[in-house]
């Protein structure tokens, strides 16, 4: 088989049969999602039961026979969505609001998995070439499947980090309503008490400068009440809400070793919300990685953010390893997300001498290469 390069970047395979048969998996798309749907329901998925989550899984199971049938016909390889990508990422959040655990998408991967490569291997029974055709589909459906699943426990994540903000943020507007309820209610009437004592008794703080002391004493006590109450209005404090959620998922790992500590510094509060989402998944991946491979006795994340970027280092003193010799596909996602962010990344380890991943982004958002 021949391929010529088409425009798009696209290989155009001189392969009818290859054609062909994504034009049957395509014309049978409908029936490959209800069969789906059906075992789904069967297992006793929530993904199948619940229609709305349904209507979400059915989206996502047609992306991916799209890309199936994309190979199928072009030979090439298929680029990543970043938009389908991101909305995937989205429903791990909306998975929880609607009560349906993380396993229950992995168990519907699997069984999507099973079913089109039953479907497939149904229709090229007897087909030329069969078994090459399931190979060329083969890493595409499992990339694609494993991907999604990847981005939804992303989601699943971000919920965390967004409910971690959320309590936050209904913390502080708890402060400022005390604040301004006590304090600054309090210091207005004594105010206007204060001026009523002069009107009555016919003083000023001219004939009695300790009125005038007492008076400027409590229009401080207001003027401080109000920038207080609007700093916790206003603040929105990305950087405790990482620092918490990080924290937590350190805590979920359920390791007595190593210790662990974390440190985010963002004394002006700069660090914007959707950057400080991605760092967080940055940063939780690099975590994993050395809670669960380092053998360290020691891990620490330090961040810091500046005038125009973040920078973070995530420390470990374990056994290290090769960069050079290492190609796996966590490394390369986390180079595809500071990509993606405008940003930069170095990791610098060996055999013996623990690990450090120093990282920085800009916080322009015109810098962001994915934006």
């Amino acid at each position: 088989m021949d391929g010529t390069p088409k425009r798009d970047g696209t290989v155009g395979w001189s392969d009818p049969g290859g054609a062909e048969l994504g034009d049957e998996l395509l014309a049978r798309e409908d029936e490959v999602l209800d069969s789906y749907r059906r075992m789904l329901i069967e297992q006793k998925n929530p993904l199948g039961i619940n229609p709305e989550a349904w209507i979400t899984c059915r989206e996502q199971g047609r992306h991916i026979l799209t890309e199936c049938i994309h190979v199928l016909r072009h030979g090439g390889p298929v680029s990543f969505n970043q938009q389908i990508l991101k909305k995937t990422r989205r429903l791990g959040g909306t998975r929880i609001s609607q009560g349906i655990a993380p396993i229950y998408s992995v168990r519907a991967g699997s069984l999507f998995f099973q079913i089109v490569m039953d479907f497939l291997g149904r229709l090229c029974e007897g087909r030329p070439n069969s078994e090459q055709y399931l190979m060329r589909v083969l890493p595409v459906l499992q990339t694609a499947i494993t991907r999604r699943l990847e981005e939804g426990a992303t989601g699943y994540d971000l919920f965390l980090l967004d409910v971690v903000r959320d309590a936050a943020q209904q913390g502080r507007h708890g402060m400022a309503r005390e604040i301004h309820d006590r304090i600054g209610s309090a210091a207005g009437l004594a105010l206007r008490q204060l001026e009523l004592y002069e009107l009555t008794q016919n003083v000023s703080a001219v004939t009695d400068p300790r009125l005038g002391g007492l008076k400027q004493a409590i229009l401080e006590t207001l003027y401080t009440t109000r920038d207080i109450v609007t700093e916790l209005r206003t603040r929105t404090d990305t950087t405790r809400s990482l620092q918490v959620a990080l924290s937590a998922f350190a805590t979920s790992m359920v390791f007595d070793e190593p210790a662990v500590e974390i440190r985010v510094e963002d004394p002006d509060d700069l660090l914007p919300r959707a950057i400080g989402d991605d760092l967080f998944i940055i940063l939780r991946e690099c975590l994993r990685n050395a809670l669960a491979h380092a053998s360290a006795s020691r891990v620490a994340v330090d961040v810091r953010v500046v005038t125009d970027r973040v920078t973070a280092a995530v420390r470990d003193d374990g056994v290290g390893f090769s960069p050079e010799s290492r190609r796996g596909n966590g490394l390369a996602s986390l180079r595809e997300r500071i990509q993606l962010l405008g940003g930069r990344i170095a990791i610098a380890s060996a055999p013996g001498a623990g690990t450090t991943v120093d990282l920085s982004i800009p916080l322009f958002e015109e810098n962001h290469a994915g934006d």
